[in-house]
């Protein structure tokens, strides 16, 4: 009895899109579906946000510097993969300086260029 292969090209492969084009696609489709969303826990549920949390750690240099580009809410992910969360309990809400924290974690474990 032989084991059975997977198609050659499965969907989930993504072979012809890299880790940077797949998360500016996905971030991008993300911002366009969150526009009119003010509730975190929903912006956080929406596809293209679960599928760059599926991404892994690969993306976490990419998501740190669309932070510091441009601070939204990508906390939520930056927790879920990365299991820390480095924003002081009185900052909490206060997008920039979460934004920053995140940013200076990054700068501090050589993910993010000074």
């Amino acid at each position: 009895m032989s084991i059975p292969t997977p198609p050659p090209n499965p969907a989930w492969a993504h072979s012809k899109e890299n880790h940077r084009e797949r998360f500016h696609r996905l971030a991008s489709e993300w911002k366009n579906q969150s526009r009119y969303l003010s509730n975190t826990a929903q912006m956080a549920m929406l596809r293209p946000y679960q599928r760059i949390i599926g991404m892994g750690q690969p993306v976490v240099p990419l998501i740190l510097e669309e932070l510091q580009r441009e601070p939204d809410q990508w906390f939520w992910a930056l927790e879920a993969i990365t299991e820390e969360n480095p924003v002081p309990p009185d900052s909490a809400g206060i997008i920039r300086t979460m934004a920053q924290a995140w940013v200076d974690w990054g700068r501090q474990r050589g993910l993010l260029g000074q």
